[in-house]
């Protein structure tokens, strides 16, 4: 079962990734932005591509974050020991 915390975890890592590709692309010392002006323009695509990627994992993670208070009657504990709220599931 997929927690809320490994989701986000998940959604980190790709982040981290997609913005390394990002900054990959853009970067004016590689060869595919020193060649011609269509492998450029390929270039600057893709790396806006990358980052509208990362806009995008970054609105999901704002939407698995509940705005939640975890109330102390809302509080349970998994059968490992772990604490966790019932009222938006994200573990404490």
């Amino acid at each position: 079962m997929m927690t809320v915390k490994r989701a986000l975890e998940m959604i980190d890592f790709l982040m981290v990734y997609e913005k390394k590709m990002q900054d990959a692309m853009a970067d004016p010392t590689k060869s595919w932005n020193i060649g011609t002006p269509n492998i450029k323009d390929l270039a600057k695509t893709l790396s806006d591509s990358h980052g509208d990627s990362v806009h995008i994992l970054d609105n999901i993670k704002k939407e698995l974050i509940p705005n939640c208070k975890h109330p102390k009657k809302m509080r349970d504990k998994t059968s490992d020991g772990q604490w966790y709220c019932m009222n938006c599931n994200l573990d404490l």
